[in-house]
């Protein structure tokens, strides 16, 4: 029989900012991946897909409602879904083209267990398992814990760990006595934030009948290098070098001396819920004081100890923030407007005997045009490579400030190695002019191309109308 249960922090958050998704934009809120199945047969593959959906309740759940109040329906049992997919080859192409087709199909937000499979075969042998499931049901972290267990299972082990947390009682814990310190710490976390601002960084978006957003894309290995100089010459984390230079940058182009970050928290810090199969990523909003006569090493140790209390707060009632926003703020919501998040990922191959390598920067296509209009994402391995991409609505950052924003942050890391004590607001002097030869000398190949090509054209869609205030840059 079917257990219903609360949702929990992690599922609320998803929820509310699923529905903020039109219709025909659902498909972007789902999590691909590939699997490599060469060697397994299909009988050991539907056996470890039905010991996984057996083993984690998120697997076995859909959502509903009663009124305007999500609840998950947990089922005591869910076959599989997966279909397959005869191929000529296994090529990535061939494979990337097959899991963008598997990724566009939209889920149903109730009543659907929100993910299926494809086996993709090459003359009748099983070489690829596509996933899509709804980001309701799994984050990143999830979806690698689920691989691992699939493997496990398909080689006729058993994971370790002991039995699989499960999402309803992550829910319940979350509403007892035992989480009533935390929640009172998150609301007097958000109580603070709203009584400092700002609500919001970017202007309203003009009306418009489709959203659009361009991106670009910075791979640098010397930035990689500088970024763990710049942690421990100042004590902190390479996580938090970048986040307080992507706050340095938006303070750069929106001309604010206080930016607000929301910064993804993973939320598995405790032990008993860290290998949980469920969405637990949440944004929390950090303030970052971004004066112009700040010196470049407090700013970083100032971000450092602001992440990890923003961190610390990471998982809490997203009604209760909107209810204390719209409070303070005489019904204005809290925009987490400007995202911030850094994921580790595997080691990069050595630079070779060639020395490091120069840095590159494309303009790369968005993998949606909806959701935050300014969004930074890291993917470093701590040491040797780093790539940025930052995604933004150009009708309130256009593609040179997306431009300018890279090179602030950029610059901000080797100036915290070889000048700690400039200030913020000679780093954004140094980036007025991207030509100049101080810039010049500051960004070599290795760190940031002298070359930036031309952002592609985008349509804006249909403007309806453009609101007072909107974002107009001044000229540097």
């Amino acid at each position: 029989m079917p257990i219903d249960a609360p949702l929990h922090f992690g599922q609320l958050s998803t929820w509310r900012s699923i529905e903020t998704f039109a219709a025909d934009r659902l498909m972007e809120v789902n999590v691909p991946d590939s699997w490599d199945v060469t060697g397994l047969d299909e009988a050991r593959i539907l056996h470890a897909l039905r010991c996984l959906t057996e083993r984690h309740e998120a697997l076995r759940t859909t959502f509903h409602t009663a009124g305007e109040v999500p609840f998950q329906r947990v089922h005591a049992q869910l076959e599989p879904r997966i279909e397959w997919f005869e191929a000529p080859d296994a090529e990535s192409g061939t494979v990337t083209a097959a899991l963008r087709s598997l990724h566009a199909r939209a889920f149903p937000v109730t009543d659907d267990p929100g993910w299926h499979v494809v086996l993709l075969r090459v003359d009748g042998r099983p070489r690829r398992l596509l996933v899509s499931l709804s980001h309701m049901v799994v984050d990143v972290w999830a979806v690698r814990q689920l691989e691992a267990e699939f493997r496990a299972f398909a080689t006729g082990g058993v994971p370790g760990g002991g039995p699989a947390a499960r999402p309803r009682d992550l829910a319940a814990a979350q509403s007892g006595d035992g989480w009533a310190t935390r929640r009172r710490g998150a609301r007097k976390y958000w109580n603070r934030l709203l009584d400092g601002g700002p609500g919001r960084n970017l202007p309203v978006p003009p009306a418009r009948t489709e959203e659009c957003r361009i991106q670009a894309t910075l791979r640098s290995h010397r930035l990689a290098q500088l970024t763990g100089e710049a942690a421990k010459m100042h004590g902190v984390s390479p996580q938090s070098v970048l986040t307080a230079m992507t706050a340095a940058a938006l303070a750069s182009v929106v001309w604010r001396d206080r930016v607000v970050l929301s910064v993804m928290c993973a939320n598995r810090f405790d032990q008993r819920w860290q290998s949980i199969v469920s969405t637990m990523n949440q944004l929390v909003p950090l303030v970052c004081a971004t004066g112009p006569g700040t010196a470049l090493g407090a700013h970083l140790k100032r971000v450092h100890l602001g992440a990890l209390l923003a961190y610390r707060h990471g998982c809490y009632d997203v009604d209760m923030a909107a209810e204390l926003a719209e409070q303070r703020s005489g019904g204005a919501p809290f925009a987490h407007d400007c995202w911030f998040n850094y994921v580790t990922g595997p080691d990069a191959p050595p630079s070779g005997p060639g020395g490091t390598p120069p840095a590159t920067f494309a303009w790369t296509p968005p993998p949606r045009h909806a959701g935050h209009p300014f969004y930074v994402r890291v993917n470093g391995d701590g040491d040797t490579s780093t790539e940025i991409t930052l995604r933004a609505d150009p009708d309130l950052l256009p593609a040179e400030a997306v431009v300018t924003a890279l090179r602030t942050m950029v610059l901000g890391v080797r100036r915290a190695v070889t000048a700690p004590d400039s200030t913020l607001g000679e780093l954004a002097d140094a980036t007025d002019d991207p030509s100049s030869a101080v810039l010049g000398a500051e960004l070599d190949a290795c760190l940031f191309p002298s070359e930036v090509p031309e952002a592609p054209r985008v349509d804006r869609g249909e403007r309806t109308s453009r609101p007072p205030g909107a974002l107009q840059l001044a000229p540097r």
